[in-house]
């Protein structure tokens, strides 16, 4: 017997599931850079292509999403804020996808050449924040929250000064590098470096795709952060 669901429970549930697998998603991704992390500090080599095979698991994800997502718009009319669910979620996913690459490059990186422990350090600095920086847009994600924003872009900057140090340091070193292997080496890691610098930017854009999800409008995180501080400033006064 088929039972003949109202149609806005229906809609209802085909919403809660791009949430739900939009999560998944980012929970993943979370766990990828997790095990990466755990790789990288004890240096375990046979886990490190294990990453490779989690990838192409997020990779999947995208695609599972993409389809679903395009069915549900194809299937329904959408009102306009279950419409930006849909077609954001789109974006957001393939954001996410990169963002979790990137941890599948470093692991790469780190299997290749095996760095020095001075090269590795600047990286993992850099890499904890964009952990840092994915947990808080987890939690953006999940319950919005203003403070969220405000943590997000503190990261950020952080991770613009780190990238900016730890460069100028990396290009002093390869300027003194006596054979093609070291400069294989710093040149690999230099790369490392602006790949984790690109992930912070992606998650800035995740979270203006998130804006856009939730009122309908891109705003420049930006400029979101700056009137928040603003508002807090003003309200303290």
């Amino acid at each position: 017997m088929v039972i003949n669901m109202p149609t806005n429970k229906i809609l209802d549930k085909d919403m809660l599931q791009i949430k739900d697998m939009l999560e998944k998603m980012i929970n993943e991704t979370k766990i990828q850079y997790a095990e990466t992390f755990e790789i990288l500090n004890f240096g375990d080599e046979s886990k490190a292509m294990m990453i490779v095979e989690h990838d192409k698991i997020i990779n999947n994800m995208l695609n599972e999403f993409t389809s679903t997502a395009l069915w549900k718009i194809a299937k329904q009319q959408l009102v306009a804020k279950d419409l930006r669910m849909a077609v954001g979620g789109i974006l957001l996913a393939r954001e996410i996808e990169i963002i979790a690459n990137y941890a599948k490059k470093l692991c790469i990186f780190f299997n290749k050449y095996k760095p020095s422990k001075a090269h590795a350090t600047s990286i993992m600095t850099m890499f904890q924040l964009v952990v840092d920086m994915l947990d808080a847009f987890s939690d953006f994600f999940i319950n919005y929250n203003s403070d969220q924003v405000i943590k997000v872009m503190e990261i950020e900057k952080k991770i613009n000064e780190e990238f900016s140090e730890a460069y100028k340091h990396l290009i002093t070193v390869l300027k003194k590098a006596k054979t093609k292997e070291e400069t294989n080496e710093i040149s690999a890691a230099i790369l490392q470096l602006k790949n984790l610098e690109r992930a912070g930017d992606h998650l800035l854009t995740v979270q203006e795709i998130v804006s856009f999800m939730r009122i309908g409008k891109f705003e420049e995180t930006n400029d979101l952060f700056e009137s928040m501080l603003l508002f807090t400033n003003s309200s303290i006064s």
